[in-house]
Parts: C-alpha cells; sequence; structure tokens
C-alpha cells in the first residue's frame, strides 16, 4: 500500500498541524459539533478566512475532513456542512487526550508548588 494510500504520517502530520492553528481550531469545533459551517468555524476577518479556508483544504486533503455537498475545494461553501472523517475523529480525540493530560500536569505542577512553599 502506497503512503498516500495510508494516510499522513504521524510526525510529518504534527510537524503541520504545529504551523495551521486555524486547522487545530477547526479540529476542536468539529470534535464539539458534528458538524459546521465555514461561518461556525471562524474567519470573521479577510485574513482570517483566507487562512480558515487554506486549513480545511489541506484538512480535507489529508483525509481528516469531508463537506457536504462535495463539490470543488476552489471555493468555500458559505453553506456547506464540514465534518471529520474517522481519521479527523481520532486525531482530534488524541488532542483532546494530550490537553487534558497537559491540564492534569499543570494542576499537579500547581499543587505541588503550593505545597512545597514555606507556612
Amino acid at each position: 500500500m502506497s503512503r498516500t494510500a495510508e494516510g499522513p504520517q504521524p510526525a510529518d502530520l504534527a510537524a503541520e498541524l504545529a504551523r495551521r492553528p486555524t486547522a487545530i481550531a477547526a479540529l476542536v469545533t468539529l470534535r464539539d459539533r458534528a458538524a459546521a459551517t465555514v461561518g461556525d468555524l471562524g474567519g470573521v476577518d479577510e485574513a482570517s478566512r483566507e487562512a480558515l479556508r487554506a486549513d480545511l483544504c489541506w484538512l480535507a486533503a489529508t483525509g481528516l475532513l469531508r463537506r457536504e455537498p462535495h463539490g470543488s475545494w476552489d471555493v468555500v461553501a458559505a453553506t456547506g456542512a464540514y465534518r471529520l472523517s474517522t481519521m479527523g475523529n481520532a486525531l482530534a480525540d488524541a488532542l483532546n487526550a494530550l490537553a487534558e493530560g497537559c491540564r492534569h500536569l499543570a494542576g499537579a505542577s500547581a499543587t505541588q508548588r503550593r505545597d512545597s512553599t514555606p507556612r
């Protein structure tokens, strides 16, 4: 099976996601909602709409996202519903688990710092 058919490699995906905060925000929003429109995903000004459009196209190209109704990705469909694919849901769940773990560790560190403060 080719690498293209398998989807993106985890290290490549992580590196690209680190450069695409709008894509991460879209993944999080779509994890919390079954579907969302472009308006739901953000893009209030021209620059943010362009970043969102590019990231939605990238997410779709990597197999993490799909749009209904199907059609050209040359134009952002204002009324289209964007949904995570199975792989997109798995990634969004993994990102959520990572965020929860970081919050837990941050809370534990804060508790340890408070407990180690001389009284």
